[in-house]
This record gives structure tokens, C-alpha cells and sequence, in this order.
């Protein structure tokens, strides 16, 4: 872990370069899509309002203006939330769950608006209005659940840390490093708190984190990013059916380390807090629905949380329904029994299976086809 931090100090003006490349790509989006809307609202605006056509234009562009200006305000809120979460973390997380929910808010209205523009349309008779609003229906429902879901959950988050934002002053921590994995313990300093999982030891976490990786990059808040990295893992996971995509997808939105020729199959579920603390080394992979942790919560002590990178070396297989804990490595030519529960270091050229895996075979012989063959035989006796 300490050979992690210190390789993300040393990239941290690479990374710095990333995110102003990031920020440029995104103003050139804002103002494509600012173009685009300029160009259709005075026309949308005009079918509601048709029956004050001499003041449709103006109003249009008033509506518009509002418009930019309600995301620009979001989009400035979450700015500011995401540049002061280093110095004022409490207060940096408000803001920019502010600046988020305002955005979410503009989304919304606009999937309503748009309705009610295909429903009021004089020029449009009944049959028709239904097939586009299916339509509209049939694209955008997924959508506005998601909206509508992000904001129920901000809106939660933003009123219990509001309400716990007392006790979240008062905990304390310490690191502990035990080989590849780093220990958080709290001490909750007379506060309420009995787990990890209430308001004010969650968001002291997320801070945890930020400061012990030092990485520019981790500067949002790790409840937002993992939200995102969850929907794309999980995209992957039940719908991406080619292995070169998914791993493709995984290497590029959660930051998993991949090789060549390693084969992800379907279903496998990926730590959506550390993806990035996950290898495969070349020629390995794993089976239908592997799981594989970076971070466990469920420690003996309710409030302490550990953290390690997981490790799959060169043409190291994991079998189907196998579940891989923090701090693992997978050795060199290694197999792993469908369905184990891999708790330490699995040694090169090696079988193991069972909850927790064990030992049962050692295989001789350092070539893929001599590993694959001697498994092969093995397994099928």
C-alpha cells in the first residue's frame, strides 16, 4: 500500500494535467449543447405559447436565459464544493451535493417540459401525440428514474450529515498498516455513533481517504464517484456480453489495471470505492460472477474499515463464484476452485478451493499449457 501512495504522490502533476484536459473537454461539451439549445427552445417555447406569438420570442429567450443560467449556477456550486474539499471538507460536501442537486433539478424539468411540449402541440393530432410521447416515454423513462433516484439520495445524504455534522467534528483516527493493507480505526470521542455505516463516520471516512491517497484526481468525494463507478460496473456486469469490451469499459472508467489477453466473464463484480487497487496480470481472468474487495467494513471492531490491493499475476485463473478479499494475491499460473473465499496469498503454480481456500494441489511446471494441462488432469479426477 505504501508503494500505492507513493507512486500516486509522484504522478500528481500528471494527474493535475488530466484534470485541466478534463475540464477543457467539458466546456467544449457546455457549449455545444448551450448552441444546440439555442437553436430548438425559441421553436419548443413557441408551440406552448402560441397565444402570445408577439411576445413568444422574448419569452422564449428569457426562459432560456434562465435556463443557462440555473446550470451554470449548478455547475459553478459544484466547482466550488469540489475545489474546497480539501481544505474545508465538511463544507466542501455540502456545496457540491448543492450544485449537484440543482443540476438534477434542471434535468428534471427539462424531461417534464419536453412532455408537456409534445402534449400541448395544436399541430399535432391525437394518434400522433400518443406515438411520440411512447416514444419519448420508452427513452427517457430510465433516465428520469435515474434523476429522480440521485435525487432522493442526495437530498437523504445532504439531510443526515446536516444533522450529524456535530459528531462528525468530534471523531478522530488513526492508520494502521499491517503488510499491503492499511487499517482506519475512529474513535468517536463520546459521540453516538456505534458503526460505519450512520452519517458521521461515513463522511469522515470519504475524508480518510482523500487525505491517505493523495491523489488529485480522488479530490470528489468518494460517495459521488462510487456512485457512478457502481452504475457502470453494474452496466457491465449483467449487459456487456464481449470480454474484450468489459474489459475495455473496466480499464477505462474504474481505472482497473489490465494486461493483455485477460478475460473478465460476465458478472463479475468489481470494488466500486478502489476498483483502482485491482490488477490482472497477462493471459489471466476469472469466472462467471467473481467478486473481488478492496475494502472491507466487517471487521470484529464496528468502527474500523480496512483497505489493500488485490493482485492477479501472469496466466493466473479464478474460478466461477469466487470471492477475493483485500490485500490477495494470486500467484503466477495459480487456479482457484469455483465458489472459494481467497483470504491470504495464493502461492505460483498453485490450486486452491474452499471457504476459506486452502491448499490442495501444487502444480510443477512453469509454461501455460503445462499449468493448463496438469489442471486439467487434476481437476478432472
Amino acid at each position: 500500500m505504501r508503494a500505492i501512495i507513493r507512486e500516486e504522490l509522484r504522478l500528481s502533476n500528471v494527474v493535475i494535467t488530466k484534470m485541466g484536459k478534463k475540464i477543457i473537454v467539458t466546456f467544449i461539451v457546455l457549449l455545444v449543447m448551450l448552441f444546440i439549445g439555442w437553436w430548438y427552445y425559441p421553436t419548443l417555447f413557441e408551440v406552448i405559447f402560441s397565444y402570445i406569438n408577439k411576445l413568444c420570442n422574448e419569452w422564449a429567450s428569457w426562459v432560456y436565459l434562465g435556463l443557462v443560467i440555473l446550470v451554470s449556477i449548478g455547475g459553478n456550486v459544484y466547482g466550488t464544493g469540489y475545489s474546497l474539499l480539501r481544505r474545508k471538507y465538511l463544507t466542501g460536501t455540502f456545496i457540491w451535493m448543492s450544485g449537484a442537486m440543482i443540476m438534477l433539478a434542471f434535468m428534471l424539468f427539462l424531461i417534464h417540459y419536453t412532455a408537456f411540449v409534445i402534449f400541448l402541440n395544436k399541430s399535432l393530432d391525437l394518434t400522433l401525440k400518443l406515438i411520440l410521447i411512447s416514444f419519448f416515454v420508452m427513452v427517457m423513462l430510465p433516465y428520469l428514474v435515474l434523476c429522480i433516484e440521485k435525487w432522493m439520495d442526495l437530498s437523504t445524504y445532504f439531510k443526515d450529515i446536516w444533522n450529524h455534522r456535530a459528531e462528525y467534528r468530534k471523531i478522530t483516527y488513526r492508520v494502521e498498516e499491517k503488510g499491503k493493507l492499511v487499517y482506519i480505526h475512529l474513535d468517536k470521542h463520546g459521540t453516538s455513533i456505534t458503526n460505519f455505516h450512520e452519517p458521521a463516520p461515513t463522511l469522515k471516512i470519504q475524508e480518510i481517504f482523500l487525505h491517505i491517497r493523495k491523489n488529485p484526481d480522488e479530490s470528489l468525494a468518494l460517495y459521488l464517484k462510487s456512485a457512478f463507478l457502481m452504475i457502470v460496473t453494474e452496466i457491465v456486469r449483467l449487459f456487456t456480453a464481449w470480454p474484450t469490451t468489459r474489459k475495455r469499459i473496466l480499464s477505462r472508467f474504474a481505472k482497473v489495471k489490465m494486461g493483455k489477453d485477460v478475460c473478465i466473464a460476465q458478472f463479475t463484480r468489481i470494488d466500486p470505492l478502489f476498483p483502482d487497487l485491482i490488477e490482472f496480470e497477462d493471459g489471466s481472468g476469472c469466472g462467471i460472477g467473481c467478486n473481488f474487495l478492496t475494502h472491507n467494513f466487517m471487521q470484529r471492531d464496528p468502527l474500523s474499515i480496512c483497505i489493500g490491493p488485490i493482485k492477479v499475476e501472469k496466466n493466473a485463473r479464478i474460478g466461477a463464484y469466487s470471492v477475493i478479499l483485500p490485500g490477495v494475491t494470486i500467484g503466477e499460473g495459480a487456479l482457484v476452485g469455483a465458489g472459494s473465499v481467497v483470504t491470504n496469498d495464493v502461492p505460483p503454480y498453485a490450486i486452491v478451493m474452499g471457504v476459506p481456500a486452502k491448499l490442495v494441489k501444487k502444480i510443477e511446471g512453469d509454461g501455460t499449457d503445462d499449468v493448463q494441462s496438469k489442471a486439467d488432469e487434476y481437476l478432472n479426477q
